[in-house]
């Protein structure tokens, strides 16, 4: 039984805003300690660069490690359950920085283990949520739903830094990582509250129970039957890769290359993630004008353009702060378009009991990828300098871009009606 089409506001459905309320929150958490973190380990702890390259790719290597097989267990368990417990976990973990901090134990290798920690949680809450959406809101509304999820992430990429940057100003930024934590368990509390629902009904085999190979062959094949998932897949790919090596030094880039204070960087990310929030609020629009194709080739050049843009900036001053800032607009503006329109075609195309290994799949490798960049990023950093791996990696970014100028998905100008025929979606109560 599909969810019930609800006319007029996406909010009118009761569960949906619970679920966009208990996201709303956790995502400005996540903003602040997207700030407090890096700031934490380079600023309390003095962390080397390569640290803070390593630090970066532990939020995101348990994709690469757990994704697919958490995929998996994801198509075989209710996914709501999964939820509350992961960000129960999250919310423990995070809480340790500040405790270990006021009792002067806190050192770089616990901010390590804690955002591996996080990171594994992490998997689980994405790949889980992506899988129940389609559930609660029917697919004929996935377009609106992600498009107002990812406004509200974008939102919370605005005020999240600048309210970090003030909150430093006023304690420590290991302090300021408590937020997060009680952020996680507010949300865990609100989940409790969504519709409870069941394992989904994978089609009976008379050999009896799925192989793990198998399952995993499953979740590869509906990404690679689809030209548009398949080419966007490796333009991702890249995307991951040196999205997150620009961003593995971008702390260390304003604070010791550029020579700014930890609060000007709360604001100038606080002022450059304005470009995530109009892009995320724009994306259905630049669809419907330009057609798929053309807006996904600039989405994913953008980001290429701002951050060779931020490789000028030089000096502590009014004018390098406002151009930094700019340049942080424009590397973020596309990037929630780009997955405002995948996800949701993603979601839309693929049967009910393959969600958790299809988006595992496609979650692994980006996310999976963003570590390797964090990686490369540090190892640039430590090799050739600060600006130099900016420049490096602003460049590498226009190779999404290229992928999807050359494949097929540039032709596109609408999401297919259904490449593949979805099952229904599990039943969700209403109690």
């Amino acid at each position: 039984m599909e969810a019930p089409h609800r006319p007029g506001s996406l909010f009118q459905n009761r569960s949906f805003a619970v679920f966009w309320s208990s996201q709303s929150i956790s995502f400005l958490g996540t903003q602040i300690t997207y700030v407090a973190l890096p700031l934490t380990a380079v600023a309390v702890l003095h962390a080397s660069a390569m640290e803070a390259g390593l630090l970066s790719a532990l939020e995101t290597l348990p994709f690469l490690l757990f994704g697919l097989f958490v995929g998996i267990l994801v198509d075989r368990r209710a996914r709501r359950p999964i939820l509350i417990t992961a960000n129960a976990i999250r919310f423990a973990a995070l809480a340790w920085i500040p405790v270990a901090y006021s009792f002067g134990v806190l050192t770089v290798p616990q901010l390590l283990a804690v955002t591996f920690l996080v990171g594994v949680m992490t998997v689980f809450f994405e790949i889980a949520y992506m899988s129940y959406l389609p559930g609660l809101v029917g697919y004929e509304r996935l377009m609106e739903a992600n498009g107002k999820l990812q406004a509200s992430a974008s939102t919370a990429e605005v005020a999240g830094p600048g309210i970090a940057g003030g909150l430093i100003g006023l304690m420590s930024a290991p302090l300021v990582i408590a937020i997060d934590a009680l952020s996680y368990l507010i949300s865990a509390v609100a989940l409790i509250r969504l519709p409870a629902d069941t394992a989904p009904q994978a089609e009976e085999r008379p050999e009896g129970k799925q192989s793990i190979r198998a399952s995993l062959r499953e979740g590869f094949a509906v990404v690679g039957r689809s030209p548009l998932l398949r080419w966007c897949t490796v333009a991702v790919f890249f995307l991951s890769l040196f999205f997150s090596s620009v961003m593995a030094v971008y702390f260390l880039y304003l604070v010791r290359e550029v020579g700014l204070a930890s609060t000007a960087v709360g604001l100038i990310v606080a002022a450059g993630s304005i470009g995530g929030l109009v892009g995320a609020l724009l994306s259905g629009r630049l669809n419907a004008r330009l057609g798929i194709g053309p807006t996904l080739v600039a989405a994913v050049a953008l980001p290429g353009v701002g951050f060779l843009l931020l490789a000028t900036v030089d000096g502590d001053s009014l004018g390098s702060a406002a151009l930094a800032a700019v340049a942080t607009f424009i590397g973020f503006f596309g990037i929630p378009v780009w997955d405002v329109t995948v996800i949701s075609f993603r979601q839309s195309i693929t049967p009910e009991p393959l969600q958790g290994r299809v988006n595992a799949t496609v979650r692994s490798l980006s996310w999976g990828t963003l570590s390797l960049g964090s990686l490369m990023g540090g190892a640039l950093a430590s090799a050739w300098g600060l600006r130099e791996t900016v420049v490096i990696s602003a460049v590498g970014l226009f190779v999404p871009a290229l992928v999807v100028l050359l494949s097929p998905v540039r032709a596109m100008r609408h999401l297919p009606e259904q490449v593949n025929e979805p099952v229904q979606p599990t039943p969700v109560s209403s109690s």
